[in-house]
């Protein structure tokens, strides 16, 4: 008779955390930071609340580490992707080549990931949408250093425009991911249905053709001064 092989302390160690955080990430996606306590997580994952306490130290480093915990895989995808498709322009990169890269990488991840990818990314867009300072690392989150990566390339693409000019585009596209990740249904009762808040696809089609044309088109700041109307 063969004898299973125990699992090993850290294996237990692990798969106790790695339940803590889905439930945790589940929780914050529908209720918010602000309203999820210790005890709601300990419940919702079959777990001691000092278990909690041990591995996270509290609520705000549970959460931090919710957000830490997929946003190497967000920063991944759109970093090879606007690295390639940067490599493959050489120098003729452009906005829309660029929008479309980055939201493409963007909604590729939230379509391929399953359940829990989808609360992380409400996660995602509660964090957005926050005050600084309101919860945790609200001032400053992982995804910064791509974000800028992205508004390089659009430097380069839109080399009329200004360094305020490509933030505030930034500004919009974020906010409309953001809106889109928190799928809020509101899109389906205007829409009659027509457009639906879980539609990704259609929703990254229709953000790349609105967004594309954003920092050059005739009515944009950069676009009146190329001779636009």
């Amino acid at each position: 008779m063969v004898r299973q092989a125990r699992r090993s302390n850290q294996a237990r160690r692990g798969e106790s955390q790695e339940r803590i955080l889905d439930a945790a990430e589940a929780l914050f996606a529908r209720n918010g930071f602000n309203g999820v306590s210790v005890k709601d997580i300990a419940e919702a994952a079959d777990v001691d609340a000092s278990l909690l306490h041990y591995y996270f130290t509290s609520k705000a480093g549970l959460y931090s580490a919710v957000i830490g915990r997929r946003a190497g895989q967000v920063n991944a995808a759109r970093l090879t992707a606007l690295q390639t498709y940067a490599a493959d322009a050489g120098g003729a990169v452009t906005v829309a080549g660029v929008v479309r890269t980055y939201v493409q990488a963007t909604f590729d991840f939230a379509m391929t990931g399953g359940e829990g990818y989808l609360n992380y990314l409400a996660v995602i867009a509660q964090l957005n949408s926050t005050p600084a300072g309101a919860i945790p690392i609200a001032e400053a989150t992982p995804f910064d250093d791509v974000v800028q990566v992205f508004i390089d390339l659009l430097r380069q693409a839109s080399p009329g425009s200004t360094d305020a000019e490509l933030y505030w585009f930034y500004h919009m596209l974020s906010g409309a991911i953001s809106l889109s990740w928190a799928r809020t249904g509101r899109i389906d009762r205007l829409s009659g249905g027509v457009c639906r808040s879980t539609d990704f696809e259609a929703i990254a089609a229709q953000m790349i053709a609105v967004f594309s044309r954003g920092l050059d088109g005739p009515g944009t700041p950069a676009g009146r001064r190329r001779g636009g109307v």
